[in-house]
């Protein structure tokens, strides 16, 4: 990571030369000295991806000197030491007024950045996040978890469990103009009506649910998350009727296309909407770890994406994925709603879903014999996304998920395209 404006010169200078390097290279010159072409080549992909790393290190410290991000948040207090770096430079403070403010010597700052705080005790970060004005808090809550999977009744569950605080920053109890103390001595009866005026019969099992996770996620924050999709989708126009049968290759096949435009996403809800879709976007709350949800209302079905990670491929991933879990697993009284953290372990139904959404992104039949999938440059990247009239991002992104390899073709992905065209939305980072 790229912490002071002397890493940031030297970074774009190492860019520079290493580009030249990479625009002279010929495997005539190369061969000859290291006696192998495939020396050779290993070589070039080593000088490429660590131009894309140095690339990504770049942007990332720019997009923090801009100024646009003034929210952070950790799931855990691991994660602090990092925030504690990366709000400093988006305040645009260097480590010698860090140090000032703390009384230190710069020195000390550049180590404990250099080594992100893992000498520092408690203390110490506190005090930083102090001078930051960062606010702290729920580093740490002590959770109760129960085997019991039966379903919970309403008079059953715990209404102070469910993030308030989370839910009162989102506004999401939009009839309720107190102040955040004011909402924690409420937090019974505005957690219970929040529920209850989306869900009828609230439960916290996985009744008629299935809920792909790689990690202990929060029932309570689950549910929320849920309902505020739901209200959402139940604000939202009223479309025509949902017909599955109406999903066919064709339609697939025009929905992608829409990939290959900068506004992709938004025309992607409008598409979906002609068939009776609803999309919504709602960031995850922490510890549900999601990246999209499958919803069988009465006429329409809903799809739920967080963007948790703000990249283009994997918009279109998750979009595919869910949308396959709609034609292939959701049924009435059966299976109605489907949870995804697609980092996660998959089951048969999950494996399905995977491999649905890579083939109507691109086929099977066309990717086994791809040039980009074996020499994965960026031009011959660019060359198939012609061809098949898709977005470099989504051929990218399967790329590096067969390799990976996440640091290759690093530029093509879109990274930062996605949320921003979500302008009304705050993802709190």
């Amino acid at each position: 990571m790229i912490t002071n404006e002397r890493q940031y010169r030297i970074t774009k200078s190492q860019i520079t030369n290493l580009t030249k390097a990479a625009k002279s290279f010929t495997f005539e010159d190369t061969t000859k000295p290291v006696g192998s072409f495939s020396l050779a080549k290993i070589e070039l992909e080593a000088l490429k991806s660590e131009i894309e790393v140095l690339s990504e290190q770049l942007f990332d410290y720019e997009a923090l000197k801009l100024g646009t991000v003034n929210v952070f948040k950790a799931d855990s207090l691991q994660e602090l030491p990092m925030i504690l770096i990366q709000a400093r430079i988006a305040q645009g403070l260097t480590q010698r007024q860090l140090a000032n403010k703390l009384e230190l010597k710069e020195q000390q700052i550049q180590r404990y950045e250099s080594e992100v705080y893992a000498s520092a005790n408690i203390r110490r970060l506190a005090e930083v996040a102090n001078i930051l004005n960062l606010e702290v808090a729920e580093i740490a809550e002590f959770k109760k978890v129960t085997p019991d999977r039966r379903p919970l009744k309403p008079e059953d569950i715990e209404w102070n469990r469910f993030p308030i605080k989370e839910m009162y920053r989102r506004n999401w109890f939009e009839s309720f103009t107190g102040s955040l103390s004011a909402a924690l001595n409420e937090a019974e009866n505005l957690s219970e009506g929040f529920i209850t005026s989306n869900i009828q019969k609230p439960s916290l099992a996985l009744h008629r649910k299935h809920v792909r996770s790689g990690s202990e996620l929060d029932p309570y924050a689950l549910l929320a998350w849920e309902c505020r999709v739901l209200y959402l989708a139940n604000k939202s126009v009223k479309l025509k009727s949902f017909n599955r049968k109406l999903l066919d290759e064709e339609w697939f096949k025009k929905l992608v296309a829409q990939s290959k435009y900068q506004d992709g996403p938004i025309k992607a809800i409008e598409y979906l909407k002609s068939a009776g879709i609803i999309l919504i976007v709602e960031p995850h709350l922490p510890n549900t770890h999601l990246d999209g949800a499958a919803f069988l209302q009465e006429n329409n079905p809903v799809i739920g994406l967080t963007l948790r990670y703000d990249r283009l491929d994997n918009f279109w991933f998750v979009l595919l994925h869910e949308l396959f879990h709609i034609i292939k697993h959701l049924r009435k009284g059966d299976l109605e709603n489907i949870f995804d953290d697609l980092e996660a372990e998959s089951n048969e139904i999950e494996s399905e879903a995977d491999y649905l959404a890579g083939e109507a992104l691109i086929p099977e039949r066309v990717w086994e014999t791809a040039l980009a999938r074996y020499d994965r440059n960026e031009d011959s990247v660019r060359s198939l996304s012609k061809e098949l009239g898709i977005s470099p991002a989504i051929i990218a992104g399967r790329i590096r998920n067969e390799a990976k390899n996440y640091v290759i073709l690093n530029t093509l992905v879109g990274h930062g395209k996605v949320r921003k065209q979500f302008s009304d939305i705050n993802f709190g980072q």
